[in-house]
Parts: C-alpha cells; structure tokens; sequence
C-alpha cells in the first residue's frame, strides 16, 4: 500500500507544482539516485524526494507555516523543525537552484542543516498543512531542534544523514552529560 501511495504521488506532485525537477545522480557509494524536486509557489510548499533503494528520503519545506519535515523510511520516524527563516533558503532560492543547477553546484554542496531529535513526539498533525500531514501520517514523528555546531561533552549520540538535492541534513539524537 505505501509502495503504491509512493509511485502515485511520483506521478500526481509534478500536475500540482509550479516547477518540477527531475535528475539522477551518483551517490557517495556509487549508487543511482533519482531526484524528485516540485516547488508549488502558490501554498509555498517545496517537496523534495530522493530514492536511493534504503537510503531513500522525503522532505516538505511549509513556508506558510515554517516548518521542515523530514521523513526517513530507511528508520522508520518523520521529524519536524521549525524553519530557520534567516539561515534557510527561500523558496524562490530553490526555485533558481534548479535552473542553475550545474553552475551553483560548489555553492550547494556547502549548504549544510544540523538537527539534533527530541524525544518529544508529534502526536497530532491536523495542525500543519497538508504537505506535511501527508508525509508524517501513520510515521511515527519527533520534534527536533536546529544548531550550528556539534553538540560536545560526554554522552552517546546517533546521527542520520540525509542528502536531499541542495541540503546536506544531519539529524542526530542521544543523550549529552
């Protein structure tokens, strides 16, 4: 059912965006990647969607309600933040990486997101839009936190990375003394 709920949205996302991006790539570990970008300028929704067999990773960036989700099959949980509007990339930004895609490529290599994941859990998602909603039903979700350098101090720690198109998210969780 999810499978088929996967291809299906493949197929209807690109009808309902204002611009839609599709590539393939080679992953760290020579790997295929399709790329899935659709940027809808009407509801400020951006969707990006990567397969890459178990590595595979969905993102909504919601600039109506500043919120970023994060959905990883591969483990099994959905995390949302709040956008950081100043350090985040407009919608309109990612609207130009995808027509400059080549050229900007050192440009988006560099841009890096660092999550750490609470243990606070998302039980109702009727308070964020469709987009996100759609993402994180039925996935277990968390709240997470951005910060800007890595956390230090005695402790144990778990990260994820995931690599969606112009972001480089890391999105860890433990515990720090």
């Amino acid at each position: 059912m999810l499978l088929f709920l996967g291809l299906l949205a493949v197929f209807i996302s690109p009808l309902y965006g204002d611009e839609s991006f599709q590539y393939l790539s080679t992953g760290y570990n020579g790997e295929n990647e399709y790329h899935i970008i659709n940027v809808n300028e009407q509801v400020k929704v951006a969707t990006l969607n990567l397969y890459s067999g178990r590595q595979s990773a969905n993102a909504v960036f919601d600039y109506s309600q500043n919120i970023v989700a994060y959905h990883m099959p591969y483990r099994g949980i959905c995390v949302l933040a709040h956008m950081d509007i100043a350090t985040f990339p407009g919608l309109g930004r990612i609207n130009e990486w995808i027509h400059t895609r080549r050229e900007q490529k050192k440009e988006l290599e560099e841009l890096r997101k660092h999550y750490v994941v609470t243990n606070q859990q998302v039980y109702d998602l009727a308070q964020f839009s469709n987009a996100v909603q759609s993402l994180c039903w039925g996935v277990p979700t968390y709240w997470a936190r951005e910060y800007s350098s890595p956390q230090h101090g005695f402790g144990a720690e778990g990260c994820a990375g995931i690599h969606l198109f112009c972001l480089r998210i890391g999105l860890c969780a433990g515990f720090h003394l």
